[in-house]
């Protein structure tokens, strides 16, 4: 892996399009997973790969590849949600200049049950259970990323994965009642 940094590091194209080919996938996930938006998760990994070869001189201290670049996804994700909420107040505060009856509203969540129980988890959860899932992160590169402790990140994990459970079986129970008490007309 040492060499693989190296020639990151010098600027090397063949290890960048390596790099992208192994890891831009998993990255995707992760990203989509934490904003819930295939679209901005691609925008995302996007930026993030072009800030990787503009800064490539940080490739020198790199010791642990996936570590890195998933604390950089990380990192890069948290700077979008801030981007975000400030593009967000600034709309709100133009539209209530303009108009005092107009406010500006999110769209709402997809409705389905697994996305909306993905975002009734703690975020911390969230980003464990993507780092693991869909980044295929050990418990151990996730505490790196997290800066955390492995028995932290594995902890988060289980209480992530027994909240969906509860999540999903209570919206299987709510939908069941509501089909068994819905009358045709």
């Amino acid at each position: 892996m040492a060499t693989l940094t190296q020639a990151l590091a010098a600027g090397d194209p063949e290890a960048f399009a390596a790099v992208y080919d192994r890891f831009a996938a998993r990255l995707c996930a992760v990203a989509t997973t934490m904003t819930s938006s295939a679209t901005e998760a691609e925008d995302i990994v996007h930026d993030l790969f072009v800030d990787l070869a503009t800064h490539r001189q940080r490739f020198a201290r790199v010791t642990d590849l996936d570590a890195y670049l998933f604390t950089a996804l990380r990192n890069a994700v948290s700077r979008h949600w801030r981007r975000r909420s400030i593009h967000r107040k600034a709309i709100d505060r133009m539209q209530r200049e303009h108009s005092r009856e107009a406010t500006y509203t999110d769209q709402p969540p997809p409705d389905e049950a697994l996305a909306a129980a993905l975002a009734a988890l703690k975020a911390t959860q969230r980003e464990v259970l993507t780092l693991k899932i869909d980044g295929g992160l050990t418990f151990a590169e996730i505490a790196r990323v997290t800066n955390t402790r492995p028995n932290t990140a594995a902890s988060r994990y289980r209480y992530a994965l027994a909240q969906l459970r509860r999540l999903l079986t209570r919206t299987q129970k709510q939908q069941h009642l509501r089909e068994k008490t819905h009358v045709p007309q």
